[in-house]
């Protein structure tokens, strides 16, 4: 009589073999991970006005502070001739009237560099924020 050797099962019969079913789940994972696309929407930054009442109010105040510069080396701001020793109290006053820190300086076309860039340092030293320069052309 032949013997059969009977191998035994890894599995038993009444288990069901979840190998497959783990494989395809971690093949669908890779699946959808390679195919999903992250897009980041970048849109427009937009500066909405704000509906506060005074702050628009002190908007509408606002006025440039002008600084004329002369051939002769006159200064002249907000309107009203300035000695060069006084040039930084104008300023000052000026921007405290005006409720603005920008300095726009006019030059004439025959001002001296010197002058102007005196201008600029008294309104740096007087705490103004920007600056701004504009010049007559000459045609």
């Amino acid at each position: 009589m032949k013997t059969r050797l009977r191998r035994e099962s890894l599995i038993s019969e009444g288990e069901v073999d979840l190998t497959p079913l783990i494989d395809c789940v971690f093949l669908l994972l890779i699946f959808f991970m390679v195919t999903t696309v992250f897009i980041d929407v970048k849109g427009l930054i937009v500066d909405l006005p704000s509906q506060d009442q005074a702050q628009e109010e002190q908007q509408q105040k606002k006025k440039d502070v002008n600084i004329l510069v002369s051939a002769s080396g006159d200064y002249t701001v907000a309107g009203s001739s300035v000695a060069p020793d006084f040039l930084a109290d104008a300023i000052m006053g000026a921007m405290d009237e005006f409720n603005n820190r920008n300095i726009i300086i006019h030059g004439e076309p025959e001002a001296k560099h010197k002058s102007i860039v005196f201008a600029m340092d008294m309104a740096t030293k007087v705490g103004a924020e920007q600056m701004a320069f504009s010049v007559e052309r000459q045609e």
